[in-house]
């Protein structure tokens, strides 16, 4: 951590570090405390309370930060003119959260453990601000593609964000600080995750899928879906 950084800040990288490497479940606060140099055995608590209200805090930080990339690029493209194209939207939704893979990096590791049950479960009460830009991009994105039955349309966008953040997670402890050849090869992974969006997206729907289709209207949200806090009603499609 740089100079200055608080003992809250500190716990909280340290934190970060031991939830992405070893799993949420597997590190406890006492762990993080006697991690982080701190002698009294109850710091963690003292600043964060609960494991949850620190994975929310681990989250939103983190989170907020590509959340303000993601509008900027979003921003930039609408400053454009013109409605955005699906390849260029699902560039917006992913390359934010690619450029965070460096060396050193545990962000993308994090995301994937936190975005399982029942961790997820952490992030009902997260900032909304903190993944604002995601809802946009998927509000977009809907909007294309009008003619996918909005149950088709959340699953094919919960798949691509489960792919991405994954790979992402996969590749991250890869990575060697400031190594060209390693960024070029996080860039192009990214570019096929970005292809692979949009195939995801474009892919026929089946007459099997169809048949299946629950009657109803309202989305059917399910616990055991990564992303469908952002996914549904609250994401304005």
């Amino acid at each position: 951590m740089a100079r200055g950084s608080t003992t809250h800040e500190v716990m909280a990288e340290v934190a970060l570090r031991m939830f992405a490497e070893r799993g949420i479940d597997a590190v406890s606060l006492r762990e993080i405390t006697t991690a982080s140099g701190q002698r009294n055995k109850s710091a963690a608590q003292y600043h964060f309370g609960t494991k949850e209200q620190l994975v929310r805090e681990i989250f939103e930080r983190h989170t907020g930060e590509v959340n303000a990339h993601r509008q900027r690029l979003l921003d930039a493209l609408h400053e454009r003119g013109g409605r955005p194209a699906l390849e260029e939207l699902a560039d917006v939704l992913i390359r934010p959260l690619a450029e965070t893979v460096d060396g050193g990096s545990h962000y993308a590791r994090f995301l994937a453990r936190v975005s399982t049950p029942p961790w997820i479960g952490a992030l009902v009460h997260a900032d909304p601000m903190a993944t604002q830009s995601v809802q946009t991009v998927f509000t977009e994105i809907a909007q294309l593609l009008d003619g996918l039955p909005g149950p088709v349309l959340r699953t094919r966008l919960a798949l691509a964000m489960m792919l991405t953040v994954r790979a992402l997670a996969a590749c991250e402890h890869t990575v060697a600080p400031g190594s060209p050849d390693d960024a070029r090869r996080v860039a192009l992974l990214a570019a096929q995750l970005v292809d692979t969006t949009v195939g995801i997206l474009l892919a026929p729907v089946s007459g099997a899928t169809r048949d299946l289709l629950p009657d109803a209207a309202e989305p059917v949200t399910d616990d055991s879906w990564p992303w469908h806090l952002l996914i549904g009603a609250e994401a304005g499609f």
